[in-house]
């Protein structure tokens, strides 16, 4: 027999699944054999894609301007994961609280 907390992770990983999956967006028209419309398409970053943000030198540019320049500050995908993590959790225990 399969276990609470197994039943539980599965359906959480469902649920996941179904929340963070590709989101596909747009609208297609067909009038008298011809068609035409906008489809987009969102997913996740690579996990591995850095991210950057600009910070000051402290060197002034033209016109008195603080200087920048891009430092690596992580990964793209960092708040996502992060986010899911914290919602796999809720969504895994509100799930086992209701299988009892």
């Amino acid at each position: 027999m399969i276990s609470r907390e197994q039943i539980a992770h599965d359906l959480t990983i469902v649920y996941l699944n179904n929340r963070y999956g590709i989101s596909v967006e747009g609208d297609i028209s067909v009038h008298h054999g011809d068609g035409g419309g906008d489809i987009t398409t969102r997913k996740f970053p690579d996990a591995s894609q850095i991210k950057y943000i600009k910070v000051g030198t402290g060197e002034k540019g033209f016109l008195g301007i603080e200087k920048k320049v891009k430092v690596e500050d992580g990964y793209i995908a960092d708040g996502i994961i992060d986010e899911m993590i914290k919602e796999y959790y809720q969504v895994y225990s509100r799930i086992l609280n209701r299988l009892d």
